[in-house]
Parts: structure tokens; sequence; C-alpha cells
């Protein structure tokens, strides 16, 4: 309720800004039959971080713990980041829950979990970049250098900070689990950067590479779709680059996960890119609406029968020798 409230406020302030008789006509004119695409574009995401987290289950002599199961574990993550927003500590808690009753060890679970999240990003990143520097160059279209700009100078950097910390000379030094509350979370996280190096080195990371691919772009899709149902569709660059700078506000360690924030956030981005403020904030609602609230719903579901997903994957773990 406060994160609706929240919403709802941060909207209606942007709406007084672009002018309510301007947000109204966009509403007016808008497009409904794009809806159909919004919808069919998130379960296509959720149903790609299922795909991640499958693999992320089953890698290295873990359990084959199947798509429905995955889906079952995704949407419950969801419904507990609902409840613990802050930093997306409901849903890292029952990703975590479910990997111990998966049975791995305590140790594995947490680098595993982190390692799912950062292979998930290291995408979303390279994604950013990619759009960043073709908008940048002006191919299909282009964008602020105030935009660009952070994500061509920081992921490179990222990337870069990663690889060394998780050199074969460095990172068991790196990850012992000794110290202060800090150092051990810094060695965790490190460690979490490393299953993702040896993920990749892999030849089965194709699956949850793609499937990650294919989460952001199912989100990233819908946000389309939103675009072109007020009649203001983006070049496929400067819409990837926009989202990925709205939706960074979603990974802030803010109360309510950036609830409230990413409606400003995308909404600004949009806007910085050439989106009318009032077509903007309607396209926005209506991509929160199918990617944020319309989910709430099966999550809070999946999450009420977490406990009979978690005795199937402790039934898996079971079979695995």
């Amino acid at each position: 309720m406060v994160a609706l409230l929240l919403a709802v406020g941060v909207a209606l302030l942007i709406a007084r800004a672009a002018g309510f008789a301007r947000v109204k006509d966009v509403i007016a004119t808008a497009d409904p039959s794009w809806f159909a695409v919004c919808l069919v574009a998130e379960i296509v995401a959720f149903a790609a971080y299922a795909v991640v987290l499958e693999h992320a289950f089953g890698w290295r002599g873990g359990p084959t713990v199947g798509l429905r199961l995955s889906l079952h574990v995704t949407l419950a993550s969801l419904g507990a980041t609902r409840i613990i927003a802050a930093a997306g500590a409901g849903g890292l808690a029952v990703t975590y829950w479910s990997f111990r009753r998966a049975g791995h060890a305590t140790d594995e679970a947490i680098v595993r979990v982190l390692g799912l999240n950062t292979l998930v990003y290291l995408v979303f990143g390279a994604a950013a970049w990619v759009a960043a520097l073709l908008a940048a160059l002006g191919l299909h279209g282009g964008a602020p250098l105030a935009i660009t700009l952070p994500w061509l100078v920081l992921v490179p950097a990222c990337v870069v900070a990663a690889r060394s910390v998780t050199d074969a000379r460095r990172v068991r030094r790196l990850t012992a689990r000794q110290g202060s509350f800090l150092r051990r979370a810094l060695g965790y996280a490190i460690a979490g950067a490393a299953w993702v190096r040896d993920v990749l080195r892999d030849r089965s990371a194709r699956a949850p590479l793609a499937g990650a691919a294919g989460y952001w772009a199912g989100d990233a899709l819908c946000l389309w779709a939103a675009l072109h149902a007020v009649g203001e569709p983006l070049p496929p660059a400067v819409l990837v680059l926009a989202y990925a700078t709205g939706y960074a506000a979603m990974i802030l360690p803010l109360p309510l996960g950036g609830v409230g924030g990413v409606e400003a956030a995308m909404t600004y981005a949009l806007t910085a890119v050439g989106v009318p403020l009032a077509a903007a904030l309607v396209a926005v609602a209506v991509y929160r609406l199918f990617g944020f609230w319309i989910p709430t719903i099966p999550a809070l579901g999946a999450l009420a029968f977490l406990p009979r997903a978690g005795r199937a994957l402790e039934r898996e773990a079971g079979g695995v020798s």
C-alpha cells in the first residue's frame, strides 16, 4: 500500500509538471492494442529469468530442478521483494533459502545467489554499454553525453576490476571467510564474481547467458510497446539506453526498491532522449503496470506456496548422487 501511494504521488507530481490536460490527451489517444505485447513481453522476461535460475541450481553437480520449479522460485522471490523490497532483500532471502533446500551448503548458497545476480547484471551492463556506444556515435539515434558517458566509462571499469579481483592468483586470498563482517561480505561478493567467471568458461554457459539476455529483452520490450501505445517509438539503441538509465534506480539500495524513484528516473531518461514529458509519464505508467504491479498477484501466490516448492527442491536434491 505504501509503495502504491508513493508511486501515485510521484506520478501526480510529474503529471502536474507536464500539465494534466496534456497527460489526459495522451491517455485518451493511447492505443491499447499494444498492451497485449506488454503482457507477453513480461511473461517472456520471467520465464527467461527462470532459465538462469535453473542453471544456477544445477551447475556442477547441483540438482536438475526443471523450468517449472525454477519459475515458482522466481515468482516467489519477486513476491518477497514486494513485501521486503529494500535493496531486494526479500528476493535474495527467498533465493538463498531455495538454494539451501536444493542441497547447497551455506557458503555455496550465498555464492550462487550473488553469482546469479552478478551474471544477470553483467548482461544488463553489456547491453547498456553497447547502446551507449551506438548512441554516442549517432548510430540508430542519439542521446546526450550526460547519459552515454557514465555507461561508457563505468561498465568497462567494473569489468576490469572484476577480472582483477577474480584472478586465480588473488581470488583465494580475497575470498577467505575471515575478519570483520565487511571483510567477509566483500569476500562473498568476490566469490560470486569468480563463480560467474567460472560459469562463463563453461560451454554450457550459453543457456544462462541467453536467459539473462531474454530477461532484459523482455522487460525492455514491454517499455518499447508502451511507447508505441502512446505514439512515441524510439530507435532500439536509444530505447535500451533510456531503459537502462531508468532501471538503474531499481538496483540502488533504496527503501521499497526505488518505488516512485523508478517512475521518476525512467520518465526523466525518456525525456532526455526526446520523448515529451506527458507521453513519457504515461508510457512508464503502462510499463510499470505490466512489469511491476500485475506480476505482484501471481508472485504473492507463489510466495504463499513456497514451502511446497521447498519440499520439491529437497526431493530433487535427494536424487543427486
